[in-house]
């Protein structure tokens, strides 16, 4: 399997290291201000693009692994699935409905693999959670919690109309993730404070079978505080709750600082892009495709917009 990278930051980092572990080969790297830097730690074999088009000419790729800017998206997309590449996304798939829909139709037209990382559906403690059996869905509580995200090229996290803000770029994994498990939203309520390089928002879910969530999400977290995620599932028969606080079976204090192991041999970047991999080898529709990510990103919308109006958001009514 032959893949390109288009982006050299921290998300394409992150997908390099778990690619290593993986039978497939990073032949390619793209990125507008030149790649070296990321090729030379972690794919010493691949070649340096500065622009996506000419990495898609130049190598026989099976598939782009799409780590840019959300603003870039839509053009990355069109470029790949016009030169018949596959095309694995972080998400969100795009900052606004119309990209979105844009990029549904570049890929249908392209008639190309297609998937969008939603990471939270891969991650083996969510992915417990959501199997096990509580009754029927009554209250969801979701929290993810961290500094604001300084390794943006340019900044570009704290440009809302690129990074479309806390609750598309941030909230946006709880709010896919507890669709996936419950079902569709009907209504959202949200409230949000915003300062430069700080953000913390929080979003009410009416569920369409009644069940009600509470998604909290913030760029408002102290450097010296690490990255933090709840999450709570409660029904008339159980109640699920897991915190990556408490996901520390082993831990070694030593002179340096500590040292934790994971539970899990596999994490949820390891299991989504093996997932896309065996899905570009099989044939098969990937469980990530256009229109469950053109779902996650209303919602993201719907909050949005609930937060500028200060009021309760109809989800289906969020069209563009």
């Amino acid at each position: 399997m032959r893949v390109g990278i288009a982006g050299a930051g921290f998300i394409a980092e992150t997908h390099l290291i778990e690619y290593a572990g993986m039978d497939v080969d990073v032949v390619g790297v793209a990125s507008p201000s030149g790649p070296d830097g990321v090729i030379e730690k972690y794919a010493h074999d691949a070649t340096a693009y500065t622009d996506v088009a000419t990495m898609c000419v130049g190598e026989d790729l099976d598939y782009l692994d799409v780590c840019t800017p959300t603003h870039t998206h839509l053009d990355a997309v069109r470029t790949a699935a016009g030169a018949g590449v596959g095309v694995f996304l972080e998400k969100p798939i795009a900052g606004s409905l119309n990209e979105a829909h844009a990029i549904a139709e570049a890929v249908e037209e392209g008639g190309v693999p297609f998937m969008v990382g939603h990471v939270v559906r891969f991650q083996p403690d969510y992915v417990t959670a959501a199997s096990l059996e509580i009754g029927h869905p009554g209250v969801a509580r979701a929290r993810r919690l961290s500094p604001f995200p300084d390794w943006g090229s340019d900044d570009w996290f704290a440009d809302r109309e690129k990074s479309g803000g806390i609750f598309v770029d941030l909230a946006i994994h709880d709010l896919d993730y507890l669709r996936w498990c419950w079902g569709e939203v009907e209504r959202v309520f949200a409230r949000r404070h915003r300062e430069p390089h700080v953000e913390h928002g929080f979003v009410v879910l009416r569920f369409e079978n009644g069940a009600v969530g509470y998604v909290e999400a913030s760029w408002a977290q102290p450097e010296s505080r690490p990255f933090t995620s709840e999450l709570e599932l409660a029904g008339d028969d159980g109640l699920v709750e897991l915190s990556t606080d408490d996901e520390a079976p082993y831990r070694e204090w030593t002179e340096g600082g500590a040292t934790v192991e994971s539970p899990h041999a596999k994490g949820g970047y390891r299991r989504e892009l093996e997932h896309f991999v065996s899905c570009v080898e099989s044939g098969q529709e990937p469980d990530v495709g256009v229109t469950e990510a053109i779902e996650s990103l209303r919602l993201g919308i719907a909050a949005e917009r609930s937060a500028d109006r200060n009021e309760p958001v109809t989800v289906r009514e969020v069209v563009v």
